[in-house]
């Protein structure tokens, strides 16, 4: 069946969506699937990738060695319809894959080498090639993703073009586009070259090398720096607070309430079971407490026990004999770069503490080690950037750390995953700046000299992070409950700073992949934990982590909605912090400081629940009965 220009129906259905979405003007859809269907891949017939030669010393570090050029003889018109190209792709991969595809794939390494460029000469071993090619194909790589079902599957897929498209140059207004197209028949991508505006023969092929919408002079100049080299360290780094339109534009589309209708909620139901409707399964499965009773209704509940978004806290008002699991506002805590932004409030609202972090960074200053804002930062937070919104300042940081000979090891983090999904680890500036491709980015001081723990099964010293469960019980007054019963996390490989792609070495998170589980009690890992460490025990380190629960959450009610979390007595909030130890210096000698990485909406409580089967008899004794002794809880007000 033929439809539109020729097109196959079925085959246009499953495509139009993403030629629109690329911008692939319609004219050329039929050439386009001709070309697909019968592998035609024509572009020798219009263009010539030439070589280009220099005299010694008359290269600069952004001079191409290539040039990509049009040889046909009535050049190349925009509106002609069979004006698009299609470009093979040499390499596809997730990154994680990378260093083994270059290791296992026969003839990859040295394609990949030629490719780039790559001086090789009898010095130079496998290895050694490997890691010259993962420092420079972030000049290369190209990205796209699938939409699919799973997180998982969802990540970004990265790829490297042909010799031929590979080599096309950059400018800042050119006439051509290239873009990445998936075909569904060959279930591969492949890219597509096409003219926007006419060309003649001789005259050289450009594309634009980081497409996006406008952006400011400085911004720009950091997007090209993989490309294009520039000192942009005397930029000022201080991070700022963000103005209203940031934070109105944030907020999920919530219907808050009015905020001067002040009428208060009614007390819950004391002469019966509340009735709790979940959508955890969890919860059915462990909520036995005599005072709960599930229900399936969802208007007869007085408790809803929501594990997606929670949006109309107006309509909540109308039924002011109801409870909900969530707060207004709360991504504030839960997606990344705004957690930043509250947590820098905490430096202000601390005056004492930030006091001893500037003694702390006096010290890691005099031994060249890790650095901080001071002035921005609370000690509980890694320096963290927003790559989308301040990505000069932290290439500013990043310059200036590196002529320091400071560590400047990051970990890049989208906004709103957990589990460690679509986490890097980079030393490589190029790197980092080509991740904001794949989705908004923040950039988080890696821990490089984190508190480890040894693993006897192993025989080595690991890293380790720490899950909490906190429950904001009231805003106003600010009232907060920590589930005293945390679980750890372990990593599978002894820690340092190589193979930075290696997720056993880095990442803790093994519970939703094959990897090997570390499973213990955290009564049994204090008691390993106070061996180790005689000197600093573990009620040390957990006072301070208290501390800094509270006062993150106090710098998160410290301004009125959409800035911070309003009060509404309807709602109790339930988030999982993940948190680790790092060796920071004061007054000359090593100590730990907790350090905040994220704060989880709807946590996975699973593991909890084997631990500890009476874990929401304890949380919704606390949540909505106001009970707390007796229900392994410490109360921060």
């Amino acid at each position: 069946m033929v439809d539109i220009n020729g097109v196959e129906k079925t085959l246009l259905e499953h495509h139009m969506m993403q030629l629109q979405s690329s911008g692939v003007p319609q004219h050329l859809w039929p050439a386009l699937f001709r070309k697909l269907l019968g592998q035609v891949y024509d572009a020798g017939e219009s263009f010539q990738l030439c070589q280009l030669t220099y005299a010694d010393g008359e290269r600069d570090e952004e001079d191409s060695l290539w040039q990509v050029i049009v040889i046909k003889p009535e050049g190349i018109k925009a509106d002609d319809p069979d004006s698009i190209f299609v470009i093979d792709h040499a390499w596809t991969y997730r990154a994680h894959e990378a260093r083994h595809c270059l290791r296992d794939i026969p003839g990859l390494l040295d394609r990949m080498v030629a490719l780039m460029d790559i001086p090789n000469n009898e010095d130079n071993n496998q290895q050694q090639l490997t890691e010259k090619v993962l420092q420079e194909m972030w000049k290369f790589n190209g990205t796209y993703s699938l939409a699919k079902g799973n997180p998982e599957e969802s990540l970004p897929v990265w790829y490297i073009m042909d010799e031929f498209g590979a080599r096309i140059q950059h400018c800042g207004e050119p006439n051509f586009r290239v873009v990445p197209f998936y075909f569904s028949p060959h279930e591969c991508c492949y890219s597509l070259l096409f003219p926007i505006q006419d060309t003649e023969e001789g005259e050289e092929v450009t594309r634009n090398y980081v497409e996006c919408g406008p952006v400011d002079s400085l911004t720009r100049d950091a997007q090209m720096l993989p490309w294009f080299p520039l000192d942009l360290s005397q930029i000022d780094p201080t991070q700022e607070e963000p103005p209203e339109d940031f934070f109105l534009s944030s907020c999920m589309n919530e219907i808050l309430p009015d905020p001067n209708n002040t009428s208060s909620s009614c007390p819950l139901p004391s002469h019966r079971p509340l009735k709790v409707f979940a959508e955890y399964m969890y919860v059915h499965e462990y909520l036995t407490h005599p005072s709960f009773v599930m229900t399936q209704d969802k208007d007869q509940a007085d408790i809803l026990w929501f594990t997606q978004h929670f949006k109309d806290f107006r309509g909540l008002r109308e039924t002011p004999e109801r409870r909900v699991n969530q707060y207004p506002c709360e991504h504030l805590l839960t997606v990344k770069n705004l957690l930043a932004v509250v947590s820098h409030r905490a430096s202000h609202l601390h005056h004492d503490d930030n006091q001893d972090k500037e003694d702390q960074e006096k010290d890691q200053e005099t031994k060249d080690e890790k650095h901080r804002n001071t002035n921005n930062y609370p000690p509980w937070l890694p320096h963290t950037y927003c790559l989308k919104r301040e990505l000069h300042k932290f290439v500013s940081v990043f310059q200036r750390r590196e002529k320091r000979g400071l560590d400047n090891h990051w970990i890049i983090k989208p906004w709103n995953l957990a589990r460690g999904l679509d986490h890097t680890i980079t030393n490589n500036l190029n790197h980092i700046l080509r991740l904001p491709s794949t989705g908004p980015k923040i950039a988080q001081k890696y821990l490089s000299d984190p508190v480890l723990f040894h693993r006897d099964d192993i025989d080595a010293d690991v890293k380790f992070d720490v899950r909490y469960i906190v429950m904001l019980l009231s805003a106003e007054p600010l009232k907060v409950a920590v589930y005293r019963r945390f679980w750890i996390r372990f990593t599978n490989e002894p820690f340092d700073l190589s193979q930075l792609d290696n997720s056993q070495k880095h990442f803790t998170v093994n519970n939703y992949n094959d990897a090997f589980l570390l499973q213990m009690y955290c009564h049994d890992f204090i008691s390993k934990f106070n061996e180790q460490y005689p000197e600093q025990p573990w009620e040390v380190a957990e006072k301070k982590i208290y501390s800094m629960m509270h006062q993150v959450f106090k710098a998160a009610v410290s301004q009125p909605a959409p800035r911070g979390l309003p009060n509404n007595p309807q709602c109790k909030g339930f988030y999982g912090l993940d948190i680790m130890l790092d060796w920071i210096y004061k007054n000359g000698k090593k100590v730990m400081q907790p350090q905040l990485l994220e704060i989880n909406f709807n946590s996975d409580c699973k593991r909890a629940c084997e631990y500890y089967p009476e874990f929401y008899n304890d949380v919704f004794a606390v949540m909505f009965l106001d009970e707390t002794e007796g229900h392994h809880v410490a109360v921060l007000e």
